[in-house]
């Protein structure tokens, strides 16, 4: 904080920030998909439905899935990732744990798309293409 401080006294430039810590571990290597499932409607089930079966195409293309569920984050395998939901959902300036919420990160670590409804990954693929 004092560094910060001295920075914005001095005018000396902050370096930017390279997107969420709590994704450290993607970053440069592949995009990040991350979705909130809220308890509150059939959205979660919608977006379970679009990415069934879809493990090989995610990684093909370079795409982890995170899902944020209650305290936990998992991977698209259902395992537990040491990531911290709380910390992720603030991070990500995420919905409340009641809202669904899709979110994608690129390599870099910046979000390039926020969507309330669910997303196919088709959709996911043209947007990476578009950004690219």
């Amino acid at each position: 904080m004092l560094k910060s401080l001295l920075s914005e006294i001095v005018g000396v430039p902050q370096e930017p920030t390279e997107g969420p810590p709590s994704l450290r571990s993607f970053r440069h290597k592949c995009h990040v998909l991350v979705v909130f499932g809220g308890s509150a409607d059939q959205r979660p089930e919608e977006q379970e439905r679009l990415l069934t079966n879809q493990q090989v195409a995610l990684e093909t293309h370079g795409i982890a899935l995170l899902r944020v569920a209650g305290g936990g984050v998992f991977s698209s395998l259902e395992t537990i990732v040491d990531i911290s939901a709380d910390e992720l959902r603030s991070e990500l300036d995420g919905p409340s744990q009641e809202e669904f919420e899709a979110v994608l990160v690129n390599k870099a670590g910046k979000v390039t798309m926020r969507s309330k409804a669910p997303v196919s990954l088709p959709y996911v693929l043209d947007l990476i293409d578009r950004l690219a």
